[in-house]
């Protein structure tokens, strides 16, 4: 990842440093944000700003990363 950049890895956005959107709702979040996290079968880690974002995510991942 090139610094002061995005890259999207699927719908999964990381902007450095160490800065991530939640794929439910698209909020930015910081390290310090981030509530809850879920790796997904495909071995990627999605971080997200509350549980209710998580459960959307955990009840139709596919339609976030697909």
């Amino acid at each position: 990842i090139i610094s002061g950049t995005l890259k999207r890895i699927g719908m999964h956005v990381v902007k450095e440093p160490h800065t991530f959107f939640d794929v439910v709702c698209g909020m930015e979040l910081t390290m310090d944000k981030i509530t809850h996290t879920i790796e997904h079968t495909n071995g990627t880690v999605y971080h997200f700003c509350s549980k209710s974002c998580r459960d959307h995510f955990v009840n139709d991942p596919e339609k976030y990363v697909g």
